[in-house]
């Protein structure tokens, strides 16, 4: 199992790099903008800046013929889909680690946010990423990685969409239809993380029933 997470990571390196160089920028960025309103969007994007390079571990494994030489391997279907979940889920930490030296940068800038403000940019980039993870990873494996591109942008949209039918959703005990309600930040977290749970049986099944 380590082994398939090394190589996952080891194929998203220059990628990961960038991804770190991008959100160190937006740190520091976050000690020269003037609204501290702008900071839960910073942190947003670079949570999400990290699990984008997935498909660059996908696409990898294609060009290199891995797909075909793991299933090949004394480990079960099951497993090789839950190195690449367990692969998000290292990126989201990267991403939440730099969100987090974010938050202290602003903290320096001398920034005063409330924990709801300060919660919400880990919130919308890890429903964004939970969500359009676990919508694309199973439909790459039934489609192919070819459309690999096209289905992130689909699946992020889908996220989005998500989070506006959970604030209609909750519009009863929210005043209204906000999405930037703790409420619906939170319930619309914890469905992303539900359906990145479910994702992994859907996706192990999709496995299985193909050949590669």
């Amino acid at each position: 199992m380590r082994g398939l997470i090394r190589n996952n990571l080891y194929a998203m390196e220059s990628n990961i790099i960038l991804a770190f160089i991008l959100s160190a920028f937006l740190a520091v960025s976050s000690l020269l903008i003037k609204s501290s309103a702008l900071i839960p969007y910073i942190i947003a994007i670079q949570v999400f800046l990290f699990v984008v390079n997935i498909g660059t571990s996908l696409r990898a494994d294609e060009m290199s013929k891995w797909s075909k030489y793991e299933i090949t391997l004394p480990v079960s279907r099951s497993n090789l889909v839950l190195a690449k979940y367990i692969s998000v889920v290292i990126l989201l930490l990267l991403g939440t680690l730099m969100g987090t030296i974010t938050v202290v940068f602003s903290h320096i800038s001398g920034y005063s946010m409330t924990l709801p403000t300060l919660l919400r940019g880990f919130e919308v980039g890890l429903t964004l990423s939970f969500f359009s993870i676990a919508v694309m990873y199973p439909l790459v494996l039934k489609l192919g990685i070819e459309k690999n591109e096209l289905l992130l942008i689909l699946s992020t949209f889908g996220a989005i969409g998500m989070q506006l039918l959970t604030a209609a959703c909750l519009s009863k005990w929210t005043g209204g239809m906000n999405m930037r309600h703790p409420l619906v930040e939170a319930v619309a977290t914890f469905i992303a993380v539900i359906t990145f749970f479910v994702s992994y049986f859907v996706s192990v099944k999709i496995h299985k029933s193909k050949e590669f």
